[in-house]
This record gives structure tokens, sequence and C-alpha cells, in this order.
């Protein structure tokens, strides 16, 4: 733990009460005092309630004021026999809306599948509702969410999102879209040639961790990530990127736009300005750093001011700005990148800059890993700064540093990694935990929550809870309220449902937090993993061992299966039963891996063989169930990729970068270690084209290694058929085929008759 030494540490001293854009004083922003939020557009509000449940013409809708000591507030009541929202932000408005939905009207919306049916006139409250949050800050979006589940998204996409971030209380959120057009517009003014600009920029699911400063798009090699990325390209995330931010602001949510912090087009910048120290960064997983100018030289501020300029031009001002420096760079590493520089000055610079292009502008931090130094918040003004501790519910950095040694931060969760897929999730600390830090003297300068998921659009139970972790400030009985969103989510009081969302909470969702002394997020599909006896993880972050007792996990197939006929209809069901078969496949993948590791063993090329082919069976047996969901085929992922080709070259270029980033993530990331599989999948068409091929090969060499005892090294292969899979242009099914229900009922016969 570092020594607590704030230089300038007031706590709940409140900043300048200079109101910027956001319509929130400086003080309400970071203390966590009263705010004044936004004045609110019903016209916009209205607009999203039709978009979410078709309809509007039954709500009345008012303006609220918020009592001493709330941020955010909202009320649900009836008028003249309607339904009466009334919000003090058009996010709490839309929240109180959707807290209706819930609890009043019985309905269901999700990432992953809605139940709405309700009635013409609609179910009025019995007493009125009121909620609130002291919560200023709501913010949404880890950086790599733009690389592992929304980089190829349209606007439908994007606007369903909104609404649906909205309805779930978020107030702040990252917008990344299109920015990559102000590096271009930025770096052409300092003399740099057009083209080499457009080689630095990576293409668009690779752009997160050049946002970081750990990548560019500069390879020496053609590859699936590099650039030139094309100016049609640009322009047209520019046109997306627009529409998201307006819609953002329609919704009183603020958009969070990158901050510079230093990155530059590597040695073709540093070689126009020879007398600026700008220093190369290193590596990051086999891949070069950019280099960085060093932001205490005189060169910064015209750069820094040319691109919040172009950035301006682009999308206009926001008040809340993201970016570190020296992302993922730990203590001993720091003073080989800064080559000479003063850390504390650098971060001064950057918020200085920063501070002359928007005034009383907000700088957010990421606390992860050695991230921020204290340092960093030695130096800088701590009432424009806001920490967003990543990993609250695992790691607890914030614990570490003593609340961020008295800087106003956010609690914030990260639940996956890499977007991985599994059923898995972490409802203990939010729902339990974070209420009980937000009332407790050691959090200091707590102002907000974080909903930083590296990927989203899986596990849809967690953002259910997350949502409601705003407005709730006491915790949560998890048994009870998990019951009750089965409950929402079927349809009715189901008793197999609510018996397997029992086994799931005990199960699946039961996860707390471990320091990271297990590895990250859910135990891994076998399938997704590089063929080995040794079998641990498929990622190198993930979990080794199981997070949970497979036979106590095995009953809620058959409770899934045994809901009444009308809950097997519904989309919700159809996408928990996907999940729930394939997660039992998976786990039997592991118990039979077990398996035929013990017959090698023992020497044993019958048992070897048999266990062998029910290993691969398992993998073919989840491929038929992915294929009958749309949520879980590879083929939309690569066709949207495509899609965004301005022509045939391009969208090849696209696909190669949309098969890389689950895969072997680039080129640079294989021989074995690093990030290959991080975003590993389990979707239909990936299992058989991408993991299976290496299964097949590698149980196939293994009975020759029975005598030597040293099973087959084909890591080489695995590298070479990683760069094969992803320059293919293999097409895959965009649309399910087959019932969930049947297939799954087939599977489940199967796996009776032939117990592990």
């Amino acid at each position: 733990m570092q020594s607590f030494s704030r230089r300038s540490l007031l706590v709940g001293t409140a900043a300048t009460a200079a109101v910027i854009g956001s319509g929130l004083p400086a003080s309400a922003r970071t203390s966590g005092t009263t705010s004044h939020p936004e004045p609110i557009n019903i016209r916009d509000i209205r607009a999203a309630i039709t978009r979410l449940i078709g309809r509007d013409d039954v709500f009345s809708i008012r303006k609220l004021t918020p009592q001493p000591g709330e941020a955010d507030a909202f009320e649900i009541d009836t008028f003249e026999g309607r339904v009466l929202l009334s919000g003090t932000s058009g996010v709490a408005t839309i929240s109180a809306f959707h807290w209706w939905l819930k609890y009043v009207a019985g309905q269901h919306l999700s990432t992953n599948g809605d139940r709405i049916s309700l009635p013409a006139t609609l179910p009025l409250p019995t007493a009125k509702i009121r909620m609130s949050t002291e919560l200023t800050e709501r913010y949404a979006y880890n950086f790599t969410v733009f690389g592992y589940t929304s980089p190829w998204w349209t606007w439908s996409d994007w606007e369903r999102e909104l609404d649906y971030l909205a309805a779930s209380g978020t107030n702040r959120a990252l917008a990344l879209i299109g920015m990559e057009r102000v590096w271009y517009d930025t770096f052409l003014d300092f003399g740099m040639d057009e083209l080499a600009v457009r080689q630095w920029i990576a293409q668009p699911a690779l752009q997160p961790w050049q946002w970081y400063g750990e990548t560019t798009g500069y390879d020496e090699n053609a590859s699936g990530y590099s650039g030139p990325v094309s100016v049609d390209l640009m322009d047209r995330r520019v046109e997306l990127g627009e529409k998201i931010v307006q819609r953002m602001r329609s919704l009183n949510i603020t958009p969070v736009f990158p901050a510079f912090t230093g990155q530059v087009p590597d040695q073709a910048f540093a070689d126009l300005h020879p007398d600026t120290h700008i220093p190369a960064q290193g590596d990051y997983a086999g891949h070069p750093r950019p280099y960085w100018l060093d932001t205490t030289e005189a060169l910064y501020a015209p750069v820094a001011a040319r691109f919040y300029e172009a950035q301006t031009a682009l999308f206009g001002k926001t008040t809340h700005y993201s970016g570190d420096l020296f992302h993922e760079v730990d203590t001993d590493g720091l003073p080989a990148v800064l080559d000479g520089a003063n850390l504390g000055d650098a971060a001064k610079a950057v918020q200085d800059e920063l501070e002359r292009a928007v005034p009383g502008a907000t700088w957010l931090l990421q606390g992860w890993q050695h991230n921020p130094q204290l340092e960093v918040l030695n130096a800088v003004d701590e009432n424009r700064v806001i920490v967003l501790d990543l990993d609250s519910d695992d790691s607890r950095k914030w614990e570490d540093t003593e609340a961020y040694w008295g800087v106003p931060w956010c609690w914030g969760t990260i639940q996956n990694f890499g977007g991985r897929l599994g059923m898995f999730g972490n409802l203990i600390e939010p729902g339990r935990t974070f209420p009980q830090v937000r009332t407790a003297t050691r959090r200091k300068r707590l102002v907000g929550s974080a909903m930083v998921l590296e990927g989203t659009h899986n596990n849809p139970v967690v953002a259910d809870l997350l949502g409601e972790m705003t407005w709730r400030r006491t915790s949560v009985d998890l048994e009870p309220w998990i019951l009750g969103y089965a409950k929402r989510r079927y349809g009715s009081d189901d008793p197999h449902a609510a018996a397997a969302w029992k086994i799931l909470l005990r199960t699946a969702y039961s996860y707390a937090s471990t320091g990271h002394s297990t590895g990250e997020g859910p135990f891994e599909t076998p399938f997704a993993a590089w063929p080995t006896l040794n079998l641990r993880s498929a990622s190198n972050f993930g979990p080794n061992e199981w997070r949970y007792d497979p036979a106590e996990f095995a009953p809620v197939l058959g409770e899934m299966l045994a809901v009444a006929p009308a809950v097997r209809s519904l989309p919700t069901y159809r996408y928990d039963l996907v999940d729930v078969t394939r997660q039992i496949l998976a786990n039997r993948g592991r118990l039979l891996h077990k398996k035929l590791r013990e017959a090698y063993e023992a020497g044993d090329r019958q048992g070897l063989t048999r266990h062998s082919n029910r290993f691969l069976r398992a993998l073919d047996l989840s491929s038929q169930i992915l294929a009958t969901d749309r949520n879980w085929l590879l083929g939309p992922w690569l066709e949207s990729a495509k899609a965004w080709g301005g022509n045939a070259e391009e969208s090849h270029l696209l696909e190669w970068n949309a098969r890389s980033i689950l895969t072997i993530w680039t080129e640079k990331a294989l021989g074995g270690g690093g990030l290959h599989d991080y975003a590993n999948r389990d979707w239909q068409g990936l299992l058989g084209s991408y993991y299976k091929p290496r299964w097949q090969r590698f149980l196939t060499a293994l009975p020759g290694t029975i005598s030597t005892g040293v099973e087959p090294d084909l890591e080489a292969e695995w590298d070479q058929h990683g760069l094969t899979w992803t320059q293919q242009t293999e097409t895959y099914p965009t649309q399910p085929t087959g019932d969930p229900y049947t297939v799954a009922s087939q599977i489940a016969s199967e796996l009776a008759g032939d117990p592990v």
C-alpha cells in the first residue's frame, strides 16, 4: 500500500461552483453533494419510451425537484387515471419508466431479449414510489467494449443501447466511434504525410488499445489490425458517432470523449520534430506502443489545442474526458517510458491543456493495476479529476489506495474480460457490498459507479442488477431478487424456472471478490483452449479451477426444460435455455477431458479413443444448440464487419480484423503466450471451423505418444491455423436454425443416456 500523503487533501470540500455545460456545478460533480440536473425534454423521453415498448400514450411526465442529498431522483404515481412519471433529469425519468415496467407492470427489458406484453389499460402503482441516488456519476463503458462488442454496430444497435443505458440510470458514457478522425485532422496540421497518418490508425476492433497508448496501426507486414484506414471509413464512422453523441445529449447522458495524453504517430512524427522529446514507449503484448509526445514539451500545447479543436468541430464539446498516461505500465517500467520526464509534471500539463480547451472539464482516470500513481494525483487539481476504480468488485484498488488518497472516485465493476462467454457473474459485490461502501466513512469522496465490463451483451442478469443499484441504497437479498427477475423475464411464477434460477444463483452467479487470485471471468469452455492434456484456461488470464461444483449446476437444464409450455416460445427463455445447455456441454467437456487424460496416463488406448470421441461429440452438440439462436452465431459478427467496407478490399480487411480479435488477437500476439484466444467465444461457426480442427488434430496425434508419455507439441500448428483462419472468407449463417427447446431436449436425453 502506498503511503497516505495527498498533497492538498480536503475531504468533502466542494470544488468551485462554476457551472459548466452539463448543468452540474463542479461541487456536485466531484463531492457527491446535491446536484442540479439538466432540464428534461419530455418529447425525447416519450420517444425513448415509445422505442422501448411501442407506446407512450398512457404516461404523464413531469419535472421533479431533488431533495437535499439527492443527485438524481424519480417518482412513480398516478394522475387522472394515468401513470405519472416524474424525474429530476431525463435519465431519472426514463429510469422511472423502467422501474414501473419492472415492479408495477412486471415486464422485462434486457441486453439479450425483452418480454413485453402490456394490457391496453396499463397497471397503476398502488402507492407513490420514490427512488433517488446520491451518486452524481453513473458511468458506462470500458474502452475495450468498442473492440470486443460494438465495433461493427449500426445506428439501430446504438439507438437501442442508449435507450437501455438511460433506463438503467447511466448518465455518463464513453463515446469513441469516429474519434479516430480527430487524430487524422490533428496530425495533418503538423507536417505529416496523409498516408502515414492513416497507416498509424488501427482498424476499428483494435482502436481501443490505441486510445490506451498500447498499440498502433503500424506493422511491417500486413495484418488484421494494421492501417491504413480509409478516409471514407473514418467519415462514415464520424457520421455514426455524431448521431450517438446527439442522442446521448437528448437523453441527458453526458458523452465522455477521449483526452489527448500525448500518443503520436511514432517515428514519422518524431522525425519531423527532432528537437522535441518524443520517446518510444516499449512493448505491449508483442506490439510496439505508440511514441509519446512529452506533455511538458512546448510542442504538446499546440498539438493538444488542435486535437480538441478538431474534436469539437466534429462532435462539439462535452464536460468529461477520459485518457490515461501509460496505461498498464507498472511502476518499475515507468522510468523507461518517461525517458527522463517527470510524471507529475506530465499529468499537470495534460490537465492544463484540457482546461484551456474546455474550461471546467473533468478528467477521468482509470484505477487499474498501477494507475493512477499518487504522483499524478498530487500534481493535478483534484476537483477536476475523477478516478474510475475499474475493479472494485474484485481487486478493490480503492481500499489499497485509501479511497484514491481522497480524490473523487467511482466504484466500478468489470465482471468479464474480453467479452468471454460463460454463465458467470458477480452479483454479491454490487448487490450487497456496494451499498455498504456508499455509507462507510472510508469511502471518502465516492461520487459514483462505473459499469466497465470489457465486453457486454451477455449474462443479462448482471446488467439488470447493476442498473438497479444506482437507485438502491441498501443491500439486496439476492434470492428473492433473482426469483423476481425470472418471473419478469419469463412472464410467470413458474416453479421450475424459479428452481433453475436458484441453482444459477448458487453456482454461475455466486462469485465474490478474490482479489484476482483465482483468475479473471468465467471458467472458460474447454473447446476454445489450445489442446493439451494439462488443460487449464482458454485465455492466459482465465481461471484454472472450477468456479462452482459442476454436479450442483447440472440439474438446471432439467428444470429449464420442465417450464410451462407458454414460456417456451419467449425469446428471453430461448436465449437462456441455449446459454444453460451450452454451459452444461462446456462443463461436460471439462469432465470428459479429465477422463481422456486419465486414460492416456494409464496407457488405456481404448479409453482414450472413447473419451476423445465423447469430447468431440460434446463440442458438436454445442454447435447444434448454439445454431438455434441468433445471439450465438458467428455469422452476424462477420457480416456486420464486412458491411462497413466501402469496397470488396476493405470489406475483406475488416472481416480479417473481426476474425482476429476473437482468435489470435493479432499476429504479434502469437507464439504461445500473450492475448491469443483472450476474447474466445462459444459461437456457432467458430466452434466448428476454428476450435474443433485443433482438437481433432491433437486427439488424433495423442495415441501415438502414449508410449513416451509426452504429449504432441503442436503450438506452432495452432499459430499457423490461426493465421490461416483469420484470412479466410468462408461465410456462416446469420439466421438461426432449429428450435432451442427441441434441440436442448434431445441433448438432455442423450446426456442422460451417457453420463460422465
